[in-house]
This record gives structure tokens, sequence and C-alpha cells, in this order.
């Protein structure tokens, strides 16, 4: 007969069946071993007020309670997510921002300029709260460089009273990353490219990296696609360390081996062109003169998409430039690239201006979101969590956040229950809890708006 199993250890497995005890002149058998304790998922739990939810219940879970290792969580509101006005920096009708003063990035914390007492200082929103990061000057952040992340910090231009510099944050702290003898300016250009930041000013190209260096000379049209710094230099384009002569006039697109882009070569003026990184090529030779400069080249499937005239496309495989849907007129730098599709605001006449798409071969109305004549005008395209989001401005609602979907567009939020506008300041910023975009209120002016997207992307459940 089989000894008695070992008892079971809690939330464990039942002990192992006891086994014939050698050398025994009779049957008898060995009891088993106890089962292991056992080890819960269950990490801890909460009530309250959460992150976007004022009356939350959150479980989390972890591999074993023992470590304490926060692995999943199921979180619970049981009111709609927090939205709503996140600032008012002047009193009343006074607006926070202006068209000088509306930059921003969304990094960790959500840093933006905002207009105070006639100077453009920066701010903060951390867990639904403003603070002021610079101090009471005209500090003017972003204004010519525009924000960039890098490092984990947010780089900008600023100026505190000693000439435009560059600067950076980490949400927390300021550092100014330079002190030029030749102050920043208007047409200078920050990017990055292989793990390094590229500044492009009166003194040459300063990069930041593992190792800070400056390449002294005059630069433009600083670029870079598949981490490869790209520039003109007088009539000359370097590309990774190789001269081609020409120059460039648009952004710089990698392809199939090849880098596309817009330039000059010959009197046939602006062409699309590809390099190999050794040799260059001019692809057409009738494009308009301002090619590339509303849609910058783009990869979409197996063309190059660009505006000339009209929303072009040229095949990389047959070589052959085409215009697409010649009934789309009115071209609009809002655009995006989603699933090798290209989603773009566009003119059609008796539509107005809508969502347009284009798949590389051809192109059409996505939505007619403002029914007849009306024009809904959707900007300010991003993609939060793989969905992707814009405002639109309707014609009797006002501005009004949407999910841009296969169907057609889904409201997610009307900021406001007039017919005011939202976006003509800004573009749209997230961070890890809300979209951020401007909106205009009678009653206090231009102000940021805040809208917790938790439900969207299955973050949050919410009951109410």
């Amino acid at each position: 007969m089989s000894g008695t199993p070992g008892p079971p250890g809690p939330m464990g497995n039942p002990g192992h069946w006891g086994q014939m005890e050698p050398m025994a002149k009779t049957a008898r058998r060995i009891n088993g071993t106890d089962g292991e304790i056992g080890v819960s998922s269950f990490i801890g739990s909460f009530t309250g007020s959460y992150g976007p939810c004022q009356e939350a219940v959150v479980i989390e879970m972890g591999n074993n309670s023992t470590s304490g290792e926060v692995e999943s969580s199921i979180k619970i509101c049981f009111q709609e997510l927090d939205s709503g006005r996140m600032t008012d920096i002047n009193p009343n009708t006074g607006d926070s921002v202006s068209t000088a003063c509306n930059g921003g990035l969304a990094f960790q914390t959500y840093s933006f300029s905002a207009a105070r007492d006639g100077n453009c200082l920066l701010y903060k929103i951390q867990d639904g709260n403003l603070q002021q990061l610079s101090a009471n000057v005209d500090f003017a952040p972003g204004t010519k460089l525009g924000f960039i992340a890098h490092e984990d910090r947010i780089w900008f231009d600023a100026n505190d009273g000693g000439g435009t510099q560059l600067w950076s944050t980490d949400g927390q702290t300021l550092w100014q990353e330079t002190n030029l003898s030749a102050q920043i300016q208007l047409g200078d250009r920050l990017i990055a490219a292989n793990d390094e930041l590229i500044l492009q000013h009166a003194n040459g190209l300063m990069l930041f990296g593992d190792n800070d260096s400056l390449i002294p000379g005059t630069f433009s049209n600083l670029a870079t696609a598949n981490d490869v710094l790209i520039y003109s230099t007088g009539s000359s384009i370097n590309l990774n360390g190789t001269i081609l002569s020409a120059e460039l006039n648009s952004d710089v697109v990698y392809h199939d081996g090849y880098y596309w882009f817009i330039a000059t070569s010959d009197s046939d003026g602006p062409q699309l062109h590809r390099s190999d990184s050794s040799t260059l090529e001019k692809m057409t030779a009738n494009l308009q003169p301002t090619a590339g400069q509303i849609v910058t080249p783009t990869v979409i499937s197996s063309s190059i998409v660009f505006d000339s005239g009209g929303l072009v496309s040229f095949n990389t495989t047959s070589l052959v430039l085409s215009e697409m849907n010649t009934s789309i007129a009115n071209l609009n730098s809002q655009y995006i690239v989603k699933d090798d599709m290209l989603f773009f605001q566009c003119g059609i006449p008796s539509l107005g201006y809508e969502l347009c798409v284009c798949n590389g071969d051809d192109a059409w109305l996505h939505s007619d979101y403002a029914l007849g004549m009306d024009s809904s005008t959707p900007q300010h395209f991003t993609i939060v969590d793989n969905r992707l989001i814009g405002l639109v401005d309707h014609p009797t609602e006002g501005g009004q956040l949407v999910e841009i979907r296969d169907e057609g567009m889904v409201l997610l939020w009307n900021y406001h229950s007039g017919n005011f506008d939202a976006g003509t300041q800004g573009e749209i910023w997230f961070d890890n809890q809300m979209i951020y975009f401007i909106g205009d209120d009678p009653a206090v002016g231009l102000e940021m708006y805040g809208w917790a997207y938790g439900e969207l992307t299955d973050d949050w459940i919410v009951i109410h």
C-alpha cells in the first residue's frame, strides 16, 4: 500500500506519495513530504484618489508577494476620469498662451511655455498640478528651436537676460547648456541623430553626446535619416561624410537602401533625388519650385509621397511619378503616418477642409466630419498608444478631440459647451496620463486643457 500523502502547504501543491522503504521485510512505506508553501501574486490594493481618478480602486499584482514588485494592476474608476481646464495663469480673461508663447513637450512631465505679466515663462504640469519652472523674466523657451527630448531631459532655446542659449530641464531643475558668443537665432536648428543632439548655429555644428564637440563652418538644411546626419554646406550636401554636388531643399527619408530628398543639382531646380551614400541620382525633372515644402518626402508602402502642386507619389520600383486624386487641393502641413498610410488635412470642392488618406498609390476622402460645405479642419494629429488622435472644428460645437478610426472619426471629448476654437495655438501633447491642447473660452481666454485617456487605452475600467 502507498504511504500517507503529505499535507498541502498554503496555496501550494499536495505532497508527493511516499516510497517503499528500501530493504524492508514488509511492504511498509514512508510518508510523503510536505507540500511547499505557495506564494500569492497579490501585492496590494488602494482606494481613493489615484492618478486621474478621484474615486478609484486599484489592485496591484506581481510574480510573488514577497518581492513586492508590481508587474500589472487592475484600475477601476467609479466616475469619469479627470478632464478640464489646467491653467488660468492670467486670471479671468487674460490669455495664458499667445502666438509667440505656446510651445511645449510632454516627456515624463509636461513642460510648456506660457505668458504672464508680459513675459513668456516655462511651466510644467505633473499629476494635474501646475508649477512654474523658470524665473520671472522673459525666458521665451522654445521660440526659435522648439523642444526636443534627449538623455532624459527636454532641450530648448531660452533667454534669461544674457542672450538666447540652449537650455535643458528634467522637470525639476534648469541647466544652461551653452554659452555661445553668437546667440541662437531664428533659422538655427536642433535635431537628434545617432544618440546625439546636434545644434546648427552661426558658429557651426555643436554635437552633444558622450563627447561634446564642435564642427566649425557654415551649414544649412540640417536633416537626419537612418541615424545619419545630412546637411548642406555651400552648394554641396554632406551625407555621412560623402560630398554630393547639390543643394538640399527638404527633409530626408531612408528607404530600400537609398536616401530620398528634394535637392537642386542643375538648372531644373528642386527635384527628387536619391543617394546610396556614394552616388547621387536625379529622379524627376518637372516638379514645382516649392516641391516638398508642405508634405516633405514621406515613405508610404513602396512609394515616396510629397507635394508638388498637388499630392504626388514616386514609385520606387517602377520609378514613375504620378499625381494622386486631382480633386484634392489646398494641401496643408497637418499630416501624419500610421499603419503605412498618410492621413492629412485636404480641401475638396463641395466638402470643404476634411480628412483624407493616402496608401502610396491613391488618395481619397476619409471622413466628412462636418457634413456638406462646412469644414471640420482636422489638425494636430498624434498617436497615443497606437490610436490616432486629432482636433477638429465642428461648425456648431466648436473644437473637439476625436479618435480617427477606419470607419471614421469618433468624438472623445467636447472640451466646451459653446462653439469655441481648440488648437488655433500650439499642438496636441500627451504624457503618461493626459492629452493636452490649447482651447479658447470667453471667460478665461486661451488656456491649456487636459483629458485623461486611460479608458481609451484600456488602462482604466470606468464604471459610473
